[in-house]
């Protein structure tokens, strides 16, 4: 069974053929193959112990004619004869997720759906979108204790965000889920406790200013 996070993920995949990235024992791929959101899979692995876990998992599960594990880093485990419908790349950090579509895009034939879920700091992640002729047609924030999780969905079109965008989101500032919302608010709380110790132990003027910027934005959006 998957949890909320990436049963929220499995929701957003569309088409035949799916590519996981950072598979992590092929969970996400199994369950979209067994409810029947997509035929075929591959995993990409770049760490052998989870690389391994995932082949023996899809052995496990009597997949391996329709999931395809392969070892590498990112997006470099595709190539232009993968007909790929939809691509998933879930907890990882924003800038990681970012640099894997930036530096691997150019092996994916043609602009299969995204389905991303940064763990972190989903600015950059926007931002490499809109550079790869990308739109975010759907976002949504899953809470899971004090964890809370962004997924966004996007989709071939080309797109203008400003630096707000960018960094709440265009759909999740339309939309003001209860989990954004709290998400935000934690958030806030976090920058306002930065800002009063770094104007009590810090004369970095620059990033006192940051920080404020940051709040200012946070409190504007709320």
């Amino acid at each position: 069974m998957l949890d909320e996070r990436l049963t929220k993920v499995a929701a957003y995949i569309k088409g035949g053929t799916l590519v996981d990235i950072g598979s992590d024992h092929a969970y996400l791929p199994i369950y979209a193959i067994k409810n029947n959101i997509v035929q075929n899979a591959i995993c990409g692995e770049v760490v052998k112990g989870p690389f391994d876990s995932t082949v023996e998992n899809i052995k496990s599960h009597a997949l391996k004619d329709r999931i395809e594990a392969r070892f590498g880093s990112g997006l470099e485990i595709v190539n232009h004869d993968d007909d790929i419908d939809s691509i998933t790349i879930c907890g990882m950090g924003g800038p990681l997720i970012a640099d894997i579509l930036k530096s691997g895009f150019k092996n994916v034939k043609g602009k299969p759906r995204l389905v991303l879920q940064p763990n972190t700091y989903s600015y950059p992640v926007r931002k490499a979108l809109v550079d790869l002729g990308y739109s975010i047609i759907e976002e949504t924030v899953i809470r899971n204790g004090r964890h809370f999780y962004e997924i966004l969905v996007a989709e071939a079109g080309h797109a203008f965000y400003d630096e707000k965008t960018l960094m709440f989101g265009p759909v999740n500032l339309q939309k003001r889920e209860q989990a954004f919302i709290q998400k935000l608010e934690r958030e806030l709380e976090h920058q306002k406790r930065i800002l009063a110790n770094l104007e009590i132990n810090s004369g970095n003027q620059e990033k006192i200013n940051e920080i404020r910027e940051n709040i200012y934005l946070l409190e504007e959006v709320l």
